[in-house]
């Protein structure tokens, strides 16, 4: 017969399991996409259903299929992740709920068939779960903001804080979105109901764009017009503002979910920058137009769980969820309706 552990000796087996010992846990709940071309993607997601709450990540060279035994490599992080981004091919920094800021990177193993994911650096800064990253232009700094009301400025290849703010806002920093083609602006959000332009160049470098009732929980640049910015809200309003305009900054704001903004990312595509995906606390995925008024041009509820990544490519949109699949929509053109 073989042996029981007593219950109150559980906790014993499990605080001395090393990371090798543990059961591999399949159903990952999805976190991020990242795309930078048809042959170069990367999954982020969390196990939130067992009681080690760990990270993985999945590597593909083919953006055809994003099931996760199709992916050509997998790796684990210590802590779920809650965001990540490329900083050039094969080569990518997460942030996780630990704190952790880490680099990782395609690299070839002694074998020359033979390749693996590998830990290039981490730093540890944050006091608290490192919720949102974006990289600058020039790959060289990126901004980060987290649960600890801080914004950090990093040098990308020191992992070295170049610049600390501390309580940059007077409660969670929910998003962070460096403006396009700039190696000092970004604009933050924040549940202490406010949007922050900063220019690390400044002495004083943060500028209120907009201050509301409800908490700001997500913000995306235009890549085109770069005066132009929508947020989005815990009251599940998409807001664009034009930063040009000291006062009244707001162009557009719209009701477009019944539950909180959780990410908004414009189209990359010059021709088509008017095209803005959304996802919320739900299912359902949108795209707005902007020239029209944030109208709907595009809706899909495939997604059985909660959306939490989109990426463009290609002017297809791709999101994924907690229900542990990712999910292709082709959009077509606003000037095809």
């Amino acid at each position: 017969m073989n042996s029981v552990i007593h219950p109150n000796l559980n906790a014993d087996v499990y605080r001395n399991m090393t990371a090798a010992d543990r059961p591999i846990v399949h159903d990952k709940n999805l976190q991020f996409i990242l795309i930078h071309n048809e042959k170069n993607a990367v999954l982020g997601g969390s196990n939130m259903s067992d009681r080690y709450w760990t990270g993985s990540l999945w590597y593909y060279n083919d953006i055809s299929d994003f099931d996760r035994t199709k992916a050509f490599l997998a790796s684990k992080t210590e802590s779920g992740v809650c965001d990540g981004a490329y900083l050039e091919q094969d080569k990518f920094v997460v942030s996780e709920d630990s704190g952790v800021l880490q680099v990782l990177g395609l690299v070839e193993t002694t074998d020359i068939h033979s390749h693996e994911l590998q830990s290039l650096g981490y730093a540890c800064l944050h006091d608290n779960s490192l919720l949102t990253l974006s990289v600058f232009q020039d790959n060289t700094h990126l901004v980060t903001g987290g649960m600890d009301y801080c914004i950090k400025v990093w040098d990308t290849a020191e992992l070295l804080a170049t610049h600390s703010f501390s309580f940059a806002h007077t409660d969670i920093v929910t998003s962070v979105d460096v403006q396009p083609k700039s190696s000092s602006t970004f604009v933050s959000t924040s549940l202490d109901c406010e949007a922050l332009i900063w220019d690390i160049r400044q002495s004083e470098p943060a500028q209120s764009i907009l201050k509301k009732d409800f908490s700001l929980t997500a913000a995306s640049w235009n890549y085109s017009l770069d005066h132009l910015i929508a947020i989005g809200t815990d009251n599940g309003d998409v807001i664009l503002v034009d930063i040009r305009k000291t006062s009244d900054s707001v162009l557009q704001e719209s009701k477009i979910f019944s539950k909180s903004v959780h990410k908004v990312l414009f189209n990359p595509n010059p021709e088509r920058s008017e095209e803005l995906a959304c996802c919320c606390d739900d299912i359902l995925v949108q795209v707005l137009d902007i020239n029209r008024n944030l109208s709907s041009i595009y809706e899909n509820e495939r997604h059985i769980d909660f959306v939490r990544g989109l990426a463009w490519y290609k002017d297809e949109l791709f999101s994924c969820s907690w229900d542990n699949t990712v999910n292709k929509h082709t959009i077509h053109s606003c000037n095809d309706q």
